[in-house]
């Protein structure tokens, strides 16, 4: 009977515990980014973008011409990002991770991801310069950051990407549709060095 006893406790805890531990909830989304540090995420892709494009395509000077005409952007982005991770291991892990998302797509289409990169440096180095935040904001490949925008339609993502290439936005390029690509090179997912330029991954 004592057996009996204890076993009937033990089913009537397990009922009891049971539909306890089943209504847990979920962890908590990430809070949403927006404004100034959705701006940086932004700019901090684009810039990815840039250098994965300049090393698979062979336009460090291009890169490099970039870095010299957005300094203050990038380096207000670089500020605000070290703000937002708190720690530069952090920030160096997120700008691998997203490096390596974009190596992904180059390689999975290397002349599509040549011909965008060129078309994003014709746009960005053309006669008339481009304000970077609002350009950036509405580039798809710079909102490709991966994080939780507030009120932002659903993007894809690094995450969502799986290394799987997914086409290239189009921006249409100031030089002629036939101009030469040139022959992509390995994608490392370390940037270029530049004069004065943030610490790249």
């Amino acid at each position: 009977m004592k057996l009996l006893h204890a076993a009937l406790l033990l089913a009537a805890s397990t009922l009891v515990v049971g539909p306890v531990m089943a209504a847990k909830k979920k962890p908590a989304e990430p809070p949403c980014i927006k404004g100034k540090v959705l701006s940086a995420f932004q700019m901090r892709m684009l810039q990815t973008e840039l250098v994965v494009g300049a090393l698979s395509c062979k336009m460090t000077p291009r890169y490099n011409d970039f870095v010299t005409a957005y300094k203050p952007d990038l380096m207000t982005a670089h500020k605000t990002l070290m703000a937002y991770f708190a720690r530069e291991s952090k920030l160096e892990d997120y700008k691998s991770r997203t490096a390596n998302e974009v190596s992904q797509r180059s390689i999975a289409n290397i002349a599509e991801f040549c011909n965008y990169s060129t078309a994003l440096y014709d746009k960005l180095l053309g006669t008339e310069k481009v304000q970077l935040p609002a350009f950036a904001a509405m580039e798809p490949a710079a909102n490709r950051h991966d994080q939780n925008a507030c009120d932002a339609p659903s993007v894809v993502t690094a995450s969502s990407v799986s290394g799987k290439f997914s086409g290239q936005p189009r921006v249409k390029p100031d030089a002629p549709a036939d101009a030469t690509v040139a022959v992509p090179v390995a994608a490392p997912a370390e940037a270029p060095a530049a004069p004065g330029a943030p610490a790249q991954n």
